[in-house]
């Protein structure tokens, strides 16, 4: 029955009950001698048979059909009417055996056109999966390339810099001891050698940024990884009063565990630092996969294709490779980061291999 619920539509009415009845009309109303109008109306069948076929397939087709032959027998045959078909009676037999193999094979083309098209609409979805799949490997590859050769350049620069920075430090450490502590000089002597510290620090996150993810991996526990990264938020967190949530049961994953940690550690301290204070952090276990999510302010559209791009930064003290290094690390180990806004939030997952 379901099949044919096209033919108990609006539109089947309009375009198979209703040009039955009026063909039906026409066979019953025609006078005996028009012999041609009888020989139309016989053919004026086919339409809302073929109709029929076209909205319900076979059955729709063979129920058009067969209610056409009911509605024509005694008017054929003459069974309780005033005009009898003046056609053949062999004529008539094979007219109303007509009806039948019309509907059948309309409908058989019809259901073989369906299914054309839905293999057809199949087939369009796979392609433009696997198309997105594509350009989604494509741009992971530019970025993966691009930041290669960003990475080779800054850890020459950081190790150009790094041992001139040293000799300056040992420098500043000599004027320092030789500075009295009550000497209006002392002050900048100190901050010499705390601006060499953090331009040391600087330089270092250039050099892990540069320096290879390849380490021992092993099967972990996604749950264990999210229970100590909140462990380590907490203190943080408790300064600007943000709740930090912790979700999901137990999930495995293969991947370097400190890695791992430093990977989450920044995401979620980018959460931290994008709400200020309050809100929540909520990290979640999930198969082959650790989430980080926060209820703060939604990322720019045109920097979420950017975010893990090294030197992009939404705060002025920033390097911008916090991010850069986590994908980098993720990516090595055959895994991927994905990011996008939620209706109150951000929401980061860094998928990785099960096995």
């Amino acid at each position: 029955m379901r099949r044919l619920a096209p033919l108990f539509t609006t539109r089947g009415a309009m375009l198979v009950w209703l040009p039955v009845v009026l063909v039906t009309a026409l066979h019953y109303g025609a006078p005996h001698h028009a012999a041609w109008m009888h020989s139309v109306a016989r053919r004026g069948f086919y339409v809302p048979i073929l109709l029929a076929a076209a909205l319900a397939g076979i059955p729709g087709g063979l129920t058009a059909a067969l209610t056409a032959i009911v509605l024509y027998l005694p008017h054929a045959l003459g069974y309780g009417v005033h005009h009898v078909d003046p056609g053949g009676s062999s004529e008539k037999w094979l007219e109303m055996g007509f009806y039948l193999v019309l509907g059948g094979l309309a409908g058989a083309v019809a259901e073989r056109a369906q299914r054309d098209r839905e293999r057809q609409a199949e087939l369009v979805a796979e392609l433009s999966s696997t198309l997105e799949q594509v350009q989604a490997k494509d741009a992971q590859l530019e970025r993966a390339s691009r930041l290669e050769a960003l990475g080779q350049l800054s850890a020459g620069l950081a190790h150009e810099i790094k041992n001139p920075l040293h000799a300056m430090r040992g420098t500043a450490e000599i004027v320092l001891d030789v500075v009295p502590e009550d000497a209006e000089e002392r002050p900048l002597a100190e901050a010499l050698i705390t601006e060499i510290d953090r331009l040391s620090t600087v330089l270092q996150r250039f050099l892990d940024y540069a320096r290879s993810a390849d380490a021992e991996r092993s099967p972990l526990d996604v749950a264990e990884v999210t229970a100590h990264v909140a462990d380590l938020l907490r203190a943080q967190a408790g300064k600007q009063g943000t709740a930090v949530v912790l979700e999901g049961a137990s999930a495995e994953v293969v991947a370097n565990r400190d890695q791992l940690v430093q990977v989450a550690l920044a995401i979620a301290i980018n959460g931290l630092q994008a709400l200020e204070q309050g809100g929540r952090l909520t990290l979640r276990s999930e198969p082959g996969a650790l989430v980080v999510e926060n209820d703060g302010p939604l990322i720019e559209e045109a920097l979420l294709e950017r975010i893990f791009d090294p030197f992009v930064s939404t705060r002025d003290t920033g390097t911008g490779l916090g991010l850069s290094t986590a994908w980098r690390i993720v990516d090595d180990h055959g895994g991927r980061i994905e990011v996008e806004n939620l209706d109150d939030g951000v929401r980061f997952a860094i998928r990785l291999p099960t096995d």
